[in-house]
């Protein structure tokens, strides 16, 4: 085990800003990376609500012991209208989840959402070529996986949100990248899906009822929650009492 030294004057900090924030994982994964090899560097949690998100985003970046922020739910497309920089993916999609301060207040915006994702896949990233998907969600994560997946060559991705303006920015994105009609807004058949994704904050509630019924589903079908909860989803519950 990895012990984490305790913070000092000379500590740096790299926030995570998050509403909510509780169901990060970030700290717990990065801080003791941090500490095997030697960074003051600690990874710290903030709650950090719409409302006060500007006002936030100024402090921090005059503050020098800041290293960078990493960005969640829902701060990711605000985030990137106000970095001095962006990643060509960060630019193509809109949004950012990872941001580094340079010394001289410089906010340079990247993001790895997508790849994360795409990588975290495992195995089944080999069945994403030509395949069906259907993702819930279009927001900054949303878009990023969005991207990830058009640059893997699905045949077609519908995307749902309950923001129209969210899904016509997503399906004319993922179009542009493949240079052809990937992305729909329509219901695809559910039975004809490889992979269904879950890219909201559903499910971070015990209440929160997923929009997709899974009894529709191919018993091959990939199921993927991109919350970051210890435990599990309401979604990866039912998937896994399905046969998933």
């Amino acid at each position: 085990m990895t012990l984490i030294p305790n913070l000092d004057g000379r500590s740096r900090l790299y926030a995570v800003w998050g509403d909510p924030v509780a169901q990060v994982m970030t700290p717990t994964l990065i801080n003791p990376i941090f500490a095997r090899h030697g960074h003051n560097l600690f990874a710290v949690p903030f709650h950090v609500t719409p409302a006060t998100f500007e006002a936030t985003w100024h402090a921090f970046r005059a503050m020098s012991n800041v290293a960078g922020i990493g960005v969640t739910v829902p701060h990711k497309i605000a985030a990137a209208r106000l970095c001095d920089s962006l990643t060509p993916a960060a630019q193509a999609v809109g949004a950012v989840n990872s941001v580094q301060r340079q010394p001289d207040g410089t906010m340079d915006g990247a993001l790895f959402d997508g790849l994360g994702f795409v990588g975290g896949l495992g195995a089944g990233r080999t069945r994403l070529k030509g395949a069906t998907v259907l993702q819930v969600g279009a927001g900054g994560a949303g878009r990023a996986i969005a991207h990830a997946l058009a640059e893997e060559d699905v045949g077609r991705l519908a995307v749902i949100d309950r923001d129209p303006a969210a899904v016509d920015f997503t399906v004319a994105m993922v179009n542009r990248v493949t240079g052809r009609e990937t992305a729909t807004r329509d219901m695809p058949d559910l039975g004809a899906c490889t992979l269904l994704i879950n890219a909201t904050p559903i499910g971070l509630e015990s209440t929160d009822r997923f929009p997709v019924p899974l009894d529709s589903m191919a018993p091959d079908t990939i199921i993927a929650d991109i919350a970051s909860f210890a435990t599990p989803t309401r979604l990866m519950i039912e998937a896994r009492e399905r046969g998933f």
